[in-house]
């Protein structure tokens, strides 16, 4: 088991109750880069990371699954609504779990990811179903007269910006450049036919229409 968390005691009171269930912490990081060192030197079936991790929680998550996929990840967040959700998933992450769950729980559950569960509340379960959904409104959103559907990259890059996030993190979260997601961006302008990008997520989240 790896613990990426930043935080000293919440990171002592994870790693005892983990270790008082029979878990092995082989590692302990502080940042993104020492998560997946740490990860590649260790091989652990398991990894616990801090949403937010220095150097990037979604960096730490994708380098871990792209090159360890036997490795199971799964987020710590403070948060009942986490912003980076999808990202995380989209990134190879297997669930969330809250820093303030019952200790005497968290073995239990991790024990479910190791064995191919996924760790996601029923809250957060219907954040994802309503994330397929506004995928297929997006899907059926109509483009301009004669003009070509939507790919999947755009509906992404749309997407996670209905998220909330950033240029650069959705950069990140999908590996590619920031002046590639502006390209999608404005593609997806231009086949919705809409001013700018506010008016193109208003269509792909059903709040407006073309």
């Amino acid at each position: 088991m790896l613990l990426a968390e930043t935080d000293a005691p919440t990171r002592a009171g994870i790693g005892f109750a983990l270790e008082a269930d029979g878990f092995v912490v082989c590692g302990e990081a502080l940042s993104a880069g020492a998560a997946v060192k740490d990860a590649l030197r260790e091989l652990p079936d398991l990894c616990l990371v801090d949403e937010a991790l220095p150097g990037g929680s979604l960096v730490a998550v994708d380098a871990i699954y792209r090159r360890i996929p036997d490795s199971k990840v799964v987020m710590l967040t403070e948060s009942e609504d986490p912003p980076s959700l999808l990202p995380a998933i989209r990134a190879g992450a297997s669930g969330f779990v809250r820093k303030d769950l019952d200790p005497t729980r968290l073995p239990a559950t991790l024990r479910g990811v190791d064995a191919g569960e996924a760790a996601l509340s029923r809250r957060l379960t219907f954040r994802l179903l309503e994330t397929l959904r506004t995928r297929e409104r997006g899907r059926s959103a109509p483009t301009t007269p004669g003009g070509p559907s939507m790919t999947d990259r755009e509906l992404e890059v749309l997407e996670l910006m209905a998220e909330g996030l950033r240029t650069s993190e959705i950069a990140a979260s999908l590996s590619i450049a920031e002046v590639t997601v502006r390209r999608h961006v404005s593609s997806a302008v231009a086949k919705l036919g809409v001013a700018d990008r506010a008016a193109a997520i208003a269509v792909l989240t059903g709040r407006s229409r073309v």
